[in-house]
């Protein structure tokens, strides 16, 4: 399974939030930054990364308040998308950050 390595501890905005997460995920560049464009892309071939894959997400700890629940949301998108779908993707907070 590929695994697809997040570094969140720099960033300070939602845009980059979504930036890092895009990056991983070879979105295309006009890909929308908000959970409805992410779950469109999670659950399709929008990507050039296509399942089976796991997110590791490091750097959480650094994270200001707002974005600590945008990942959550993140987590949250991730686990409703692999319900009832043969959709082989994960994703994983470390928690030493």
């Amino acid at each position: 399974m590929k695994q697809l390595s997040v570094d969140v501890s720099q960033c300070i905005t939602v845009d980059e939030f979504y930036s890092v997460f895009l990056r991983a995920l070879r979105a295309p560049e006009w890909h929308g930054r908000n959970l409805n464009a992410l779950w469109d892309s999670i659950t399709s071939d929008i990507n050039d990364v296509v399942p089976p894959y796991v997110v590791v997400v490091s750097g959480s700890g650094a994270l200001p308040g707002s974005l600590s629940g945008e990942l959550k949301r993140f987590q949250d998108l991730f686990a409703e998308a692999r319900q009832g779908r043969d959709l082989d993707i994960s994703l994983i907070v470390t928690r030493a950050d």
